[in-house]
């Protein structure tokens, strides 16, 4: 214990610059290798998530089509009269589209390019981390703890074998606490407070769920302009420049949205559906019969009834855009919440502990896999709330804990797969477990020093 903690504490990390590159590298190329090997030995999950859908809306950018899907989702009704399956798309965000649509200018197969680009996101994730766990702590060891720990976090190797948007959303909301860390330690600095805004609203331009952290950050600002008299000045500058540079990023997809769909909306139109389902026997059989035998049969009698029945009621209707879809799919939410509390209860508690899983549905993996993902966040999460205890105090720190707050409150609403909350919470959470094995360790060896010193100390009096 003695020796690692010497090492934490005179670690080059700290005062060499050239060793902690090199640490960083060799970091990045560990991770690479379980990556690397799952992108071999799984290939069919590349597009498991979602992937087809945006590997097609680029293609139809690359080919002119604008934003675009070549085929009929299972929520959507098919007009009847329809010459092409080629329509506007209103269920995802622009960002990923607009990568892979740069992938197709490249003299190669889009595929290997998407792969490579994957990993490539995963290790700016990695060093993004590291950035993030360094500002947040001053140090570049807790950083380089933190990167390492998220480097092989199970959940950041799993998404870097698939085509989604979570390691972009990612890469984009620690630049924006970044950001934000900076503008608290520099007197409210209103030219970090921009990057902090123009990152998030890049955030949220990956994944829509990045919204929900502009009002929770408009009310720390509220409370900090409230608290802090003497820099009210500062803090209104800087929540201008924040609220400015995240509407400037939003306003061509908003002016998109508005030509498109008639709604100036920064984001996608795909929260009705989900909230619907969210909110149906769709839900409720997934809790009921999750880590059981019976699950895929119950849930794909449920997930095939509730979409029969609600895509022949948009047929009779004659609505055909998910956007007029949308006020149908609120209102057959709140009609089962409205009819079904009991359900409802059941479902919206389990959707919380959800978000606290240690491993996926016990039906879909192996007995071994369920036990080493349980003790690994057994681990995980000691580490967890050891740094948010030690951290308690640092207020840079405590502003990231917003963001798997953000994770539980979309939840309740939304939840449909547990994807929900690896953004949210695997890098925040790396941090303060790097954070929490520092201060464990230093605790522990000054514990047995003075243990030592003391045990001196009784052996020489007479």
């Amino acid at each position: 214990m003695n020796k690692l903690y010497a090492f934490l504490k005179k670690n080059p990390l700290e005062n060499n610059r050239k060793f902690l590159i090199a640490a960083l590298c060799l970091l990045v190329i560990a991770g690479m290798i379980p990556r690397i090997y799952g992108l071999h030995r799984l290939p069919h999950e590349f597009f498991h998530n979602d992937g087809n859908e945006y590997r097609d809306i680029s293609e139809q950018l690359y080919k002119g089509n604008g934003f675009s899907v070549t085929s009929y989702r299972w929520y959507e009704a098919v007009p009847p009269d329809r010459t092409s399956d080629l329509h506007t798309d209103f269920s995802r965000p622009p960002l990923l589209p607009l990568l892979g649509a740069g992938l197709y200018c490249l003299p190669f197969d889009w595929t290997a390019s998407a792969k490579v680009t994957a990993l490539l996101l995963s290790a700016i994730c990695t060093l993004m981390t590291f950035l993030l766990g360094r500002e947040v702590f001053s140090g570049s060891t807790i950083g380089f703890l933190a990167a390492g720990i998220y480097t092989f976090y199970p959940y950041s190797i799993y998404h870097s074998l698939c085509w989604s948007s979570e390691n972009l959303f990612l890469i984009f909301l620690c630049a924006s606490y970044l950001f934000l860390c900076r503008c608290i330690r520099r007197s409210f600095a209103w030219k970090h407070a921009a990057l902090c805004g123009a990152m998030l609203a890049l955030a949220t331009l990956t994944r829509p769920q990045g919204i929900l952290l502009f009002p929770l950050l408009g009310l720390c600002a509220g409370i900090y302009f409230l608290r802090r008299k003497e820099a009210r000045a500062s803090i209104f500058k800087s929540a201008a420049a924040f609220g400015l540079a995240g509407l400037l990023v939003f306003l061509p997809w908003m002016i998109r949205n508005q030509r498109a769909a008639g709604i100036p909306s920064p984001l996608s139109f795909y929260g009705p559906y989900s909230f619907s389902q969210a909110s149906s026997d769709v839900s409720y059989i997934t809790y009921r019969y999750v880590d059981t035998p019976e699950y895929k049969e119950q849930t794909d009698l449920a997930w095939n009834t509730f979409h029969g029945e609600k895509v022949k009621q948009l047929r009779e209707m004659k609505i055909y855009s998910l956007v007029d879809a949308n006020p149908h799919w609120k209102k057959w939410a709140w009609e089962y919440i409205r009819e079904n509390p009991r359900k409802m209860a059941f479902i919206v508690w389990n959707r919380v502990l959800h978000c606290f899983r240690a491993a996926p549905n016990a039906a879909a993996v192996s007995t071994a896999t369920i036990i080493c993902l349980r003790i690994y966040f057994a681990c995980f999460s000691a580490l967890f709330l050891c740094g948010i205890w030690f951290a308690r105090k640092n207020i840079c720190a405590l502003l990231l804990l917003l963001s798997p707050l953000c994770a539980v409150i979309l939840a309740v609403p939304f939840l449909m797969i547990l994807r929900y909350r690896y953004p949210f919470f695997a890098p925040f959470a790396s941090i303060f477990a790097a954070y929490g094995l520092f201060r464990l360790v230093q605790w522990l060896t000054e514990r047995k020093k003075r243990a030592r010193q003391t045990s001196l100390q009784n052996s020489q009096t007479p």
